[in-house]
């Protein structure tokens, strides 16, 4: 086994321009991203740079051929052969990929699907990047016995299984959700904070992930004495839709919003309406959401009555959140649901699909209706490789 410092550094280099900045002030990324934290470290330890545009493009997908790349040259510590390993699948001739994606086939590290493909644009799941660098850190389990808290890694006869739970056992993985989604396609920022706890875990020291520390009775208040702050600046040019022509479809303008947001993709929603069976008013019902996260390869968690602290935590994270609030139509409370994605002490700042899209802001008490400790409902999307589920989550 090469040092791993080696490995780590060729790791990310895969992935990256060659023209390195010479600091971490990446334009698009946020001093209160926890991110910053990751990427400062990574950047200062020579493992990442940036593009030469000043970016560093955390919400962009890792593909296959990049990170096979990244196993052969960081772990092998070699550069293949292009004459003696070349057109090994279908979809991999000669390509500047394919004497990593071969070499790894010879060591049956990697596997084509049953039509003889590798698909080496295909993005990497987090099940993946996770089983890979566990191995290249040679970590075991420490408790054969050891049980998953995530509803979706309970089956210890799926591949992947053991590997998420070696970083579950480290407490190297965020625990504020039911799920852990082992199919989601992962971005450079996903990788980034994977990467850095791990190595503050093998430099003798716990990472912060971002977990419950209160009773789920706390209120926001006490909540925003924990001192988090938001991820996102409340002045940042936020996407946002309007839902003119839809007068009751705002459900489906924060999930355009949101979805643009995380992941590129941009909506059509009378095909959204047409392909989920929806009738075009309020929010969508539970099979509207299991057909959309079927049809559009999302797995979509659902909540209601979430905790201060989850809500709190998410946006801390960085993650906006479908957010239900009250919205009154002749004196009747028909609700509104827009896109959370920041917060400051005297409330929230969101993304709306009303008159004609706008960001705006919000007090409390519309996000905690009536002095209660909980939302109402909210919704996160995560683009998985196959099988998108409608997740339902609640810890109240």
């Amino acid at each position: 086994m090469l040092l791993r410092r080696c490995f780590i550094a060729l790791f990310f280099g895969v992935f990256l321009s060659s023209s390195a900045l010479a600091s971490t002030n990446y334009s698009d990324l946020y001093p209160n991203d926890p991110v910053q934290e990751a990427v400062d470290y990574l950047t200062e330890e020579g493992i990442v740079e940036g593009y030469s545009d000043g970016t560093f493009r955390p919400m962009a997908l890792i593909n296959r051929a990049e990170f096979t790349k990244m196993i052969v040259e960081g772990v092998l510590g070699e550069t293949p052969s292009a004459a003696e390993y070349a057109a090994c699948f279908v979809d991999v001739g000669e390509e500047w990929f394919a004497k990593y994606v071969c070499r790894a086939k010879e060591l049956e590290w990697v596997e084509g699907y049953g039509d003889g493909r590798f698909a080496p644009g295909d993005n990497i799941t987090r099940a993946e990047a996770m089983k890979i660098l566990a191995e290249a850190l040679e970590w075991e389990l420490l408790d054969e016995d050891e049980r998953s808290v995530f509803l979706d890694n309970q089956d210890n006869g799926q591949w992947y299984w053991d590997d998420l739970l070696r970083f579950e056992e480290r407490e190297l993985v965020d625990t504020l959700d039911s799920y852990i989604s082992p199919h989601e396609l992962i971005t450079r920022k996903q990788m980034s904070l994977l990467l850095h706890r791990a190595l503050t875990y093998e430099e003798g020291e716990r990472p912060e992930v971002f977990e419950f520390e209160l009773d789920p009775s706390a209120g926001y208040e006490e909540v925003l004495d924990l001192g988090l702050v938001a991820a996102i600046p409340s002045n940042v040019d936020f996407v946002h839709h309007s839902q003119r022509g839809w007068p009751y479809g705002c459900y489906s303008f924060a999930t355009k919003t949101l979805v643009q947001y995380k992941y590129g993709e941009v909506l059509d929603i009378a095909e959204v309406q047409d392909r989920i069976a929806w009738d075009g008013t309020f929010i969508w019902s539970s099979g509207e959401r299991s057909r959309f996260a079927a049809e559009y390869g999302y797995d979509l968690l659902f909540s209601y009555n979430n905790s201060a602290e989850f809500f709190f935590k998410k946006l801390a994270l960085g993650e906006p959140l479908v957010l239900y609030i009250p919205y009154y139509s002749n004196g009747v409370n028909i609700g509104h649901q827009l896109v959370a994605y920041s917060f400051d002490a005297d409330g929230v700042w969101v993304a709306d699909s009303l008159q004609g899209g706008l960001q705006r802001h919000i007090p409390y008490s519309e996000v905690f209706l009536n002095g209660a400790n909980f939302t109402t409902n909210l919704t996160e999307y995560r683009k998985v490789k196959s099988g998108g589920e409608q997740k339902m989550q609640s810890y109240l």
